[in-house]
């Protein structure tokens, strides 16, 4: 079986992804979406229930009396907080795993993740681009496709840094021209396969590659500043991190300076120290952000 063939086999084989993401994504997809709405999406799934009560019952919050039920967890944390947490204690047990291929420690991939999440939101309210919450959930998702290449990155490593150094191109480039796709290209795979919305999708699929739309998405826009972000300010930083190409072009149409980029990247690192306490204050996920 070819290298295509076991990675095509590989996407088709991971499981659907769980009723209750998936009624959650699209709750965050709506922007008229009602608070009973939103504990709809959220309330029959016990495990994500006991997790969202664990956390808002942290040291961390504070709270004078004992957070019993999702809407008194809406009090404490409002309904667009309430939306990403559920996202965020997903991905925190699908993306925590190391990803050696990727010179990604154990829960590196789900840090990295959650600050591209929450630069894609910064970045929205900053450029008055709506959907701040399928952004949100867009950046947690979009370096998924590594969780299918990271053992094929790994067996031929060598030889991809070798073609990034001797051919000049992008680490994405060479996943492509040696394994027969990219990162990206099997994440919209992922995507595809777990029906997210075509807006997620795409934002997966071109996060590294912005200039290959026309018209440019600025969906897209938004997760390829947020991750470029991220890089500048060495959060998750793997091994393929410096090997990609930076597009100004992006930044200039939507009147972007590099201060712009500071203020976000502070922004985020700010907010990411925020949910790392809340993660690791609480029982549930006291080991996702070792590195």
């Amino acid at each position: 079986m070819t290298s295509v063939e076991e990675i095509v086999s590989e996407v088709e084989a991971l499981p659907p992804l769980p009723d209750t993401v998936l009624k959650v994504i699209n709750v965050i997809n709506n922007p008229s979406s009602t608070i009973d709405q939103i504990v709809d999406a959220v309330k029959y799934d016990q495990a994500i229930t006991s997790e969202i009560l664990r956390l808002c019952n942290s040291a961390y919050f504070g709270v004078v009396r004992k957070v019993t039920s999702l809407n008194d967890a809406l009090v404490v944390l409002g309904n667009v907080k309430l939306l990403q947490m559920v996202m965020a204690v997903h991905t925190n047990s699908l993306l925590s795993q190391g990803q050696s291929g990727y010179g990604l420690a154990p829960g590196a991939l789900w840090k990295q993740s959650v600050a591209v999440a929450i630069a894609s939101s910064a970045l929205a309210a900053r450029l008055q681009i709506p959907n701040g919450n399928m952004l949100f959930t867009a950046g947690l998702l979009h370096d998924i496709g590594k969780m299918v290449l990271n053992e094929h990155v790994a067996d031929k490593f060598a030889e991809l840094v070798r073609r990034v150094a001797e051919d000049k191109i992008s680490f994405a480039e060479a996943e492509q021209q040696v394994l027969g796709f990219s990162h990206e290209e099997v994440g919209a795979m992922v995507g595809e396969k777990w029906h997210l919305p075509p807006e997620i999708i795409q934002c997966i699929k071109y996060h590294h590659a912005p200039g290959q739309l026309d018209p440019p998405d600025p969906l897209v826009d938004v997760v390829y500043l947020a991750n470029c972000t991220c890089m500048i300010f060495g959060i998750g930083l793997g091994e393929d991190g410096l090997h990609y190409r930076a597009d100004q072009s992006v930044m200039e149409r939507h009147g972007l300076r590099e201060s712009d980029i500071e203020e976000v990247g502070a922004e985020t690192l700010v907010e990411l120290q925020r949910i790392e306490e809340l993660f690791s204050r609480s029982s549930g996920g006291a080991t996702a952000l070792r590195e």
